[in-house]
């Protein structure tokens, strides 16, 4: 702490891994299922410590699981008004997929630009961060929305394959959903999470995990419209220096 007094700050915040563009975050709650793939983990412990230093919650999150069995559709209404406004959905292409990890990188800036404690991460960072799991992509699994040949949201989906090598069946995983303000596409969101929804259901899977939520992200409404149950809650912390 006296390190960063020294510095010249003011408040100290963690656990954070630089930004939060990386591991962040510790788990306070949980219904007891299983870790899935890319979620932070810690000791119970490790929160109680950190309260007990002084530490208070700086902001809350929150994972929800939902069945696949019944698809809530989006209205017919707002697909047609999406389409006759130029947008189409389409699947990541793989075999121009660092181009599209350009398209989709330029997006979530645009789309994060206001997030709670947002800083920008570079192009050659974020590529090399997607290319090593490239082969873990399923490109079903990732929809893009364009209109007039320029991206303007996409939907970022994996598999749990940590469920998977527990022997268990997986749940296809929401990473990541960013649509661009600019674009005023009005319930694209709901549209691209639908459509992978549908994806994953057509692939023999029966759930879904919206993960890691902020308390405030509008996406919490989608994932009320799906009927998702929190079963894992989150904490990051801060401390007046």
């Amino acid at each position: 702490m006296n390190y960063l007094r020294q510095a010249g700050c003011d408040v100290a915040v963690g656990p954070m891994n630089g930004n939060t563009w990386r591991k962040h975050r510790y788990v306070i709650g949980s219904d007891g299922r299983g870790d899935f793939l890319l979620e932070p983990r810690n000791p119970v412990e490790l929160p109680i410590w950190w309260e007990r230093a002084g530490f208070s919650p700086l902001s809350r999150y929150s994972s929800s699981v939902m069945e696949l069995d019944e698809i809530v559709e989006v209205s017919s209404a707002l697909e047609k008004r999406l389409e006759r406004s130029g947008v189409i959905v389409r699947n990541l292409s793989l075999s121009h997929y660092e181009n599209e990890l350009r398209e989709i990188h330029a997006i979530s800036l645009k789309s994060f630009a206001h997030n709670f404690l947002y800083t920008p991460l570079d192009e050659n960072s974020f590529l090399n961060a997607y290319q090593k799991v490239r082969d873990r992509v399923d490109a079903d699994f990732v929809k893009i929305a364009e209109r007039d040949g320029v991206v303007c949201g996409f939907v970022f989906g994996i598999p749990d394959f940590e469920a998977t090598a527990r022997g268990e069946k997986p749940a296809m995983i929401v990473k990541t959903l960013a649509v661009d303000p600019a674009a005023r596409c009005a319930g694209l969101g709901s549209l691209l999470v639908e459509k992978l929804h549908r994806s994953a259901r057509e692939k023999g899977y029966v759930e879904a995990i919206h993960a890691l939520q902020h308390e405030t992200n509008q996406s919490l409404k989608i994932t009320g419209r799906h009927y998702g149950k929190v079963f894992r809650r989150y904490v990051l912390f801060s401390k007046s220096l």
